[in-house]
């Protein structure tokens, strides 16, 4: 096992507190002391039958949710030096993978002041809007580049843990109507994007931590390519209600893409930047009306379907049918 492998690669290794589980017993986090620092353990390893009341997992199913580890892997090892040290990941001690197995040891980032964002914070969600920002800015390309990038097929070719490709289980079970009868076209809308970038995958709140004005996201192991405001939108589900999320919507949209282009500026000429606002902000009720084609597959009664959502796929479905 891979967790027994720590006593190679470290000279004392000591375990702290219980391991919390992952999801659907997947593996498990664990602090430790490692050679005298605090360290997070992640280790999974995905089993045939999840821990799970509610879910019989395909082989398909199964084989997502492995490679979604594996690309968390690949995303620390290849990306995160990347980011500028203002758009703050996880510090990566070791990463290996053995088989079925993963673990990825990083360093402790509560000791080093971080705290997870809690309730409807106004001012850390707009913190958490702009390191957003600074990482699709750090990503982002034009469709004629895509092919300077190889290691890309490391990650998820669509970035999000909702996208058509992987999900034919949910869209199985979707009942038939307009959103199942388009839903391959609302997908190709957002793949044939002009301008894309690296999305998070997962950017809900509980996947970043705060230190006064400084972000830390973590948790990658959706991401790949796709629109920035994707990841905008999940946020938007995982923190607001219907009212707020109306209520919120332009300023906090505002505020990504002034981040957007501060980030951008040294890359690409104003017109461009425009281009690309321009783009995302069109694909804002097409990423909204995708997010609810996967609910109504996974868990039709989900309490993110509200009002909101609903007005952008009026407005999708009106100009489709």
């Amino acid at each position: 096992m891979l967790l027994e492998s720590l006593n190679t690669q470290f000279d004392s290794v000591t375990f702290n507190d219980e391991p919390r589980a992952l999801w659907s017993g997947c593996g498990e986090v664990i602090k430790a002391d490692l050679d005298n620092q605090r360290a997070v353990i992640k280790y999974s390893s995905v089993p045939d039958i999840l821990e799970h009341p509610n879910i019989n997992q395909s082989v398909f199913a199964k084989a997502r949710k492995a490679k979604s580890y594996r690309v968390e892997r690949h995303f620390y090892q290849l990306y995160a030096p990347r980011l500028p040290c203002f758009t703050a990941t996880p510090e990566l001690l070791w990463a290996e993978a053995c088989g079925s197995e993963n673990i990825l040891v990083f360093k402790d980032f509560t000791t080093q002041g971080f705290h997870a964002v809690e309730g409807v914070d106004l001012e850390a969600i707009g913190h958490i809007v702009a390191w957003l920002a600074r990482f699709h800015a750090t990503f982002l390309w034009c469709d004629i580049e895509l092919e300077l990038e190889p290691e890309h097929t490391k990650l998820w070719e669509q970035g999000g843990y909702w996208h058509l490709a992987t999900r034919p289980d949910e869209y199985e079970k979707m009942p038939q109507g307009d959103i199942k009868g388009y839903a391959v076209e609302l997908d190709n809308r957002l793949v044939s994007q002009k301008y894309r970038t690296l999305i998070h995958g997962d950017a809900k709140q509980a996947n970043f931590a705060i230190k006064q004005k400084t972000v830390m996201g973590y948790d990658f192991q959706y991401v790949g390519k796709g629109i920035g405001l994707q990841d905008i939108m999940l946020l938007f589900t995982s923190v607001f209600n219907s009212e707020q999320q109306h209520v919120y919507e332009e300023p906090l949209l505002a505020l990504y893409f002034s981040e957007l282009h501060s980030a951008l500026k040294i890359r690409y000429g104003s017109d461009v930047i425009r281009e690309i606002e321009l783009h995302w902000r069109s694909a804002w009720p097409i990423i909204w009306s995708d997010f609810y084609r996967f609910l109504l597959g996974w868990k039709p009664n989900h309490f993110k379907i509200n009002k909101y959502m609903k007005r952008q796929v009026t407005a999708v479905m009106s100009e489709l049918i």
